[in-house]
């Protein structure tokens, strides 16, 4: 068992070495961030739960230097199991320091997708605030056309109103004149109340498509 002991502290020291070199590297990543809290080992295969390599590679070592202690005191009926788990654990940590890259780039792909969607939905909530401003600007001025028209309305309505009484006070032979301009304010008066209608329309069918 000294042999194995011997090997598997040798293993460890690159271990530490690879496992700082891959911590180094993940501190640069972006990606890194979002894996920090997943973990990167089963909780029965590692009781401690790091972003870092390097507390799982020194959490073994911890455990291969009590497996020398129980050795040296003779404690064999635990040491052939706890070797079973150290070569379980140290095993795992190659696989996953090997895989460092290839994790990191599925975490870089889910973050730039994440970008992604997140870039258009922003670009979609402003093409939306967008829209609803002109819809808001084109209702506006819809109603302020409508207001003018109705002031033009009223102002023919006067004007209709005063043209008639003169023409009740005028003699009949000097009538003739009067009474093409007030056909012709009622006809311009008519137009305005077309207008305005056309208007209350496109108010309407506006406040439908909001």
């Amino acid at each position: 068992m000294e042999r194995s002991l011997n090997r598997l502290k040798s293993i460890l020291d690159q271990l530490e070495i690879d496992a700082n070199a891959a911590d180094q590297i993940n501190k640069q990543r972006k990606s890194h961030y979002y894996l920090q809290d997943e973990a990167m080992f089963d909780e029965k295969l590692f009781p401690i739960n790091s972003s870092s390599y390097y507390a799982y590679v020194k959490y073994t070592q911890k455990r291969l230097d009590h497996l020398q202690k129980l050795l040296s005191t003779k404690h064999m009926e635990f040491c052939d199991a706890l070797m079973a788990e150290l070569e379980e654990q140290i095993s795992s940590l190659i696989t996953a320091i090997k895989s460092n890259d290839n994790r990191h780039n599925d975490s870089e792909y889910r973050l730039d997708r994440r970008n992604r969607l997140n870039k258009q939905k922003t670009q979609a909530k402003a093409k939306f605030k967008k829209q609803t401003k002109a819809v808001l600007m084109s209702s506006h001025q819809l109603y302020a056309k409508l207001a003018e028209f109705r002031g033009f309305e009223r102002r023919l309505q006067d004007m209709v109103q005063v043209k008639e009484l003169e023409l009740a006070k005028t003699k009949k032979h000097d009538t003739s004149s009067m009474q093409q301009e007030l056909l012709t304010l009622h006809q311009r008066l008519g137009r305005c109340r077309k207008a305005i209608s056309d208007v209350e329309k496109q108010i309407e069918d506006s406040e439908k498509t909001r």
